[in-house]
This record gives C-alpha cells, structure tokens and sequence, in this order.
C-alpha cells in the first residue's frame, strides 16, 4: 500500500465521504496488468540463438503491451508495489541475454506507467476523476507509441534478420518521453494527487521549458482541465459544487455534516458567505489561484439569486413579470448552452468574468429593487463618519456612571443595555440600520491600532506600563448585517471606518471634559490659593478651540467625501462596483481626516492625553503647556511641509 504522508483534514473528511460510494467504485477483479505467473522459469534445450531471438522478440513485444511471459518477468517491486527489476531465463544463450540487459530501463519504465495508470483510474480511495483522465490521456499515448512500433517491426519481421536491435532502436526513441510521461503518472500515484493538483503538476511541466524534456502535453492537459471545467460549468449554471466526487475547489455542503464543515472552513485560508459551500485551497490549481475570487462569486451570486427569487415569488405582483427579464436567470442563457468541457483555460476564464459582471449588475438591481439600501448605507455613514450617536453614547454611559471606569469594571449587560439605549428602539425611526450594530470593548488603543494600519512610515512603540484603559477609549461597535443586502455592504470599508467612530466618541468626551474643567473655574479670581487661574482658563480655551476646530474639519471633509461617493455610487452597475464606491469613501475620508497619517494621529493623541491628565494630581500646569506648545509647533511644521 502506498504510505500516505500527513493526511490533511480534507482529505481525511474526503476518505470518509468517498467510503459511501465504495460498493460502486472499487474493482473487485485483479489488476490484469502484469499477472504473475505462477509457474518457475523453464529450461532452455536444443534451442537455436535464432530461434531465441525471435521467441524473445515476441514476448517482449508482450511485455511491452502489459504481459508477463515465460522468459521475461518482473521481479521484485518496491513497497509502492511498483516494479524495480526485471529477470529473464537464465538459460538463454549469453548473447540474448546481454540483449535483454539493454532493455532493461525500458521495460521498468513501461510496466511503472501501466501499472500506475491502472491503479489510478480504479483506485477507490482516493479517486479523482482529473487524475484518472490524465492517465488514461498519458496511457494512451503510450499504447500508441508501442502499438506504431510493434506494428511496424512486424510487418518488417520477414524481412530482417535483427528484430531486437530494431524493436531497441525504436523504444530508444522514445525512451525519454517514456521516463517523461512516467514521472508524471508515478507522482500522481505516490502523492495521490487529486483535482486541480493534478492541474498544477500538469502545469508545471508543461511549463518547464529549462529541464530538457520538451513533451507536448496540451492534450493531457486538456484532458483533466475537461473535467475540471464541467464542474465551473455545474456551478455557474446550476449554482450545484461537488457533492460525488470531493475533487472540486468548491465543495458542497448538503451531504456534509456541520462539524466536518466547521473542521474544513477552519483550516483553509478562503471563505464563502454561503454556507452552501466550502472552498479547499489545496484543491484549486495554481495558476487558476487569482481567479478563485471570481469562481466564488459566481456561486455567491447564484445562491444570493435563488433567495431573491424565492422572496420575490412571495410578494409576486403584477409589475413582477417585467422585474423577471432582468433577473440573473435571464443572463444565464448566454452560459447554459456552453460545452465548458471544451473551453480552454484563458476562455473558461473569459467566460467567467463576463457572466460574473453580468450576474453581478442583475443581483444589484435585484437587491435595491428588494430593500432599502440608500437607508442603510446612510445610516452606516452618519453612525462611523459622522459619529452621529456619539453624543447620545456619552450621555448614556454617563447617565449610567460607567464613561470612565476601567473597562474591567463593565460587564456584558452594561455594554448591551448601552446598545438598546442608542442604537434599538430609539433610533429606529430615523435609523432603522442601526439595529444591526452593536457596542462591544476593544481593549486596543484606537491611534495605536491606526497607526500600525498606516502605510506612511514605519510606526515605532516603545513598551508601556501595562494600564487599564477607561471605557470611553475601548468602546467599539461590530455591524451583523442581514444575509439579504450582506453582498452589497463592503464589510472592509465598515472595518476601515470603525477607528473613527472610536476618535469621534473621545472628541465629544473631550469636549464634555473641558467642558467641565471650565464651569470649576469659572468665575474664580486669580489668588496665590487657588494657582494661575487665568493660566488655567487660557489653556482650557486653547484646549477647547483646537477640539472644535478638529470637529469642524472632520465635518467639512466628511461632506466633501459623502458628495463625492454619491456621484460615483450614481454610475456603478454591478455589485463589485457598488461596493467599490464604498471602499474608495472609506479610504478617502481616513486620508482628509489625517488619522493614515502618524503625525497627525499623534498630534490629536497628545492634545487628548493633555485633556484626560489636566486634572490629575501629579499634574503640571506648566508642563501641560509646554507640550500643548510642542504639538501646536508640530501642527504648523507638518502643515508647512504639507
């Protein structure tokens, strides 16, 4: 048996799926390759060399189409139960057997394709039916090569009196193709390649114009990616993955049970919305790699398309007839009548992006035709650009005496009582996509974690006393959007515009606290017992007109940069476009604002410590300042620079 190496989890879940079908896929009857002959080598008596040479002749010949004989057979194999030394009767005459001898490569080479063709094609275990046809493709070729050959030098047989010298002659030509094509079936054998892996092997070869080996393998090569082929075919059409055969990149889901599936989706590095299906990285051959996006697409688009329609044929109206000839089902007619097995790799991939922005314009329409999506994409700036609702955040925490507590100190149900107050109820009127958000605590610092996101220079932390930060810095939001508007909210431009929601939320509590700083002073006069008062107020002042003036121009830029996404959102006709336009207002708003900039995100990271410090008991009033100054003296040098 053939030692498997570290089995992986696909294949192991695979072996089991395979299993069920074992009654129709194992070959009961032996291989009928190289049949062992149970008999000893005879002895040789009376036997003329010329009539050796010509009774060897023709069992080579059969050798050489898949037989042992009586005089040539293979005598040991490897533990892969591959052949590795031939032995011939010992009683031949001397001459004969030196002939012999120069056949010797040849034979083991030929009998290994066989023999790992055959296993291949009938293996139980660990079928593929893209490995199979690449080695029925490969045995075939071989065949041909032998049958030309011996066809050949028999016709010619009456007529020579050296047929072994002109039979080596022949399988010499051919000899490096040979070892060529059995590299190839030998590989697939011992590492039990299955699907795209095949592919990728296939590939490689064919591609490896430096090794010396130049083989014509576009037919065998075609012959897997045939296969291979009508599974995209299956899955653009009928939106069906492999569910027989498990040798797809794409699996489906209906006959494997949810633990296998959370075991496959853990340990693969791609992931499909649908929990339909499953994508195996391993299983995707190489050089279709940067395609697989648009593979999984295409299978999220079908399954997105089938629940629109099921919705749509529950609320089926009379206007619905017109709707239906611009559904997905519609662009399908161009793909259905396609023989995918026919099409090579740049078609195949030429095909898949026509269809894919096709099915991809029509799912738009289907999805803004069916919800409210301008609502939703609204109410996801005004609650992470505008940080609308981070006044009412920083009411209620006060309200409920949790705004400056360490974060330890909040539980759960604080933060979910939290979310109900802002974002449930209250909001629904004018908000109702704010129900799908919810408040939760990141321990990590916001301008640290932006800063290690910046692209502009290399960010530097020295190490810091490990302190418990106040809820205000840790508050964070997550968004659970619903499956049905799920493929046209780009849930990377929310994750990029989260980071401002937490800088809006600690620039209102900043204005809050000075705020307060200012009413304990207030109407205060300047005595030696109280301290500078009108230092005091100054700073507070100055404080205070930076904040606004931070507020003021994140205000401005983000008006700027919500106009400039609703004229470009305007003329985007397909998904991929749609959510586009929010990725680039993402990447847009984060540039003006500054904060993908280190200097600037510490400039606004100082001028708030400055604030949360002040009333600190081993604060320094003229310290104080002097930073103040110091990041003020920053502001106008990057602004010069600027």
């Amino acid at each position: 048996m053939r030692a498997a190496a570290h089995m992986e989890q696909w294949r192991e879940i695979r072996k089991q799926m395979l299993n069920k079908f074992r009654g129709v896929r194992v070959c009961d009857e032996p291989s009928p390759l190289y049949m062992s002959i149970p008999t000893p080598l005879p002895q040789l008596h009376n036997v003329l060399p010329e009539e050796q040479e010509e009774m060897v002749f023709t069992e080579l010949k059969l050798f050489l189409v898949g037989h042992q004989t009586e005089n040539i057979r293979i005598e040991e194999f490897d533990d892969h139960l591959l052949p590795t030394s031939i032995v011939v009767n010992i009683s031949f005459d001397p001459y004969i057997r030196s002939q012999l001898e120069r056949f010797h490569e040849i034979l083991i080479t030929i009998s290994t394709i066989k023999i790992c063709c055959y296993a291949i094609i009938h293996d139980a275990v660990t079928y593929s039916p893209i490995g199979a046809a690449v080695s029925a493709t490969i045995e075939k070729k071989i065949n041909g090569f032998v049958n030309h050959i011996c066809t050949k030098l028999s016709a010619l047989s009456a007529e020579t009196t050296q047929p072994m010298n002109n039979l080596f002659r022949e399988m010499h030509k051919i000899h490096e193709s040979l070892t060529f094509y059995c590299g190839i079936v030998k590989t697939i054998y011992l590492e039990q390649l299955i699907g795209g892996q095949v592919l990728t092997l296939i590939d490689s070869k064919r591609r490896d114009v430096f090794s010396g080996h130049i083989q014509d393998l576009d037919d065998v090569f075609q012959a897997g990616w045939a296969v291979f082929a009508r599974s995209i075919g299956r899955l653009v059409c009928k939106f069906e993955a492999d569910y027989l055969n498990y040798e797809f990149v794409i699996w489906s889901t209906k006959q494997i049970d949810e633990n296998h599936r959370k075991r496959l989706s853990a340990s693969q590095t791609k992931h499909t919305k649908s929990p339909k299906y499953v994508i195996i990285d391993s299983l995707c051959p190489k050089f279709f790699l940067k395609y697989l996006d648009i593979l999984v697409r295409c299978a999220e688009f079908g399954d997105a398309s089938k629940a629109e329609n099921s919705r749509r044929m529950l609320k089926k109206s009379p206007g619905s007839q017109e709707n239906g000839k611009e559904s997905v089902e519609s662009v399908m007619e161009d793909v259905r009548n396609v023989d995918w097995s026919h099409l090579d790799v740049n078609t195949t991939i030429r095909m898949l992006g026509q269809f894919s922005r096709k099915e991809s314009a029509c799912l738009l329409r289907e999805i803004t035709n069916a919800t409210n999506v301008d609502q939703a994409i609204r109410d996801i700036h005004e609650l992470l650009i505008r940080g609308s609702c981070a006044h009412d955040v920083m009411m209620n925490a006060l309200k409920a005496d949790i705004l400056s507590k360490p974060v330890d100190e909040v539980g759960n149900l604080r933060m979910k009582k939290l979310t109900m107050d802002v974002l449930g109820t209250a909001a629904e009127k004018h908000h109702p996509f704010w129900k799908y958000f919810s408040f939760i605590i990141d321990r990590q610092n916001v301008f640290d974690m932006m800063g290690q996101r910046t692209r502009h220079g290399s960010h530097t932390t020295e190490p810091k006393e490990a302190v418990t930060p106040l809820l205000f810095e840790c508050i964070s939001v997550k968004m659970d959007c619903p499956i049905d508007i799920e493929p046209i909210i780009s849930s990377s431009a929310v994750f990029t515009l989260i980071p401002i929601f937490r800088i809006w939320l600690q620039l209102h509590v900043a204005s809050f606290t000075i705020a307060n700083y200012r009413d304990s002073i207030r109407g205060q006069m300047p005595s030696r017992s109280l301290g500078d008062i009108a230092t005091k107020k100054h700073l507070m002042h100055a404080l205070d007109a930076e904040i606004s003036n931070i507020k003021q121009k994140w205000t401005g830029y983000v008006d700027v940069a919500i106009s400039l996404y609703y004229e470009r959102v305007a003329k985007a006709v397909s998904l991929d476009e749609y959510t586009e336009c929010q990725d680039v207002l993402a990447r847009e708003v984060t540039k003006m604002m500054g904060i993908t900039e280190l200097s600037h995100l510490e400039n606004i990271k100082d001028i708030l410590n400055i604030i949360w410090i002040y009333d600190n008991d081993d604060s320094n009033l003229r310290d104080l300042i002097a930073d103040f100054e110091e990041v003020q003296s920053r502001a106008r040098m990057d602004y010069v620079v600027a």
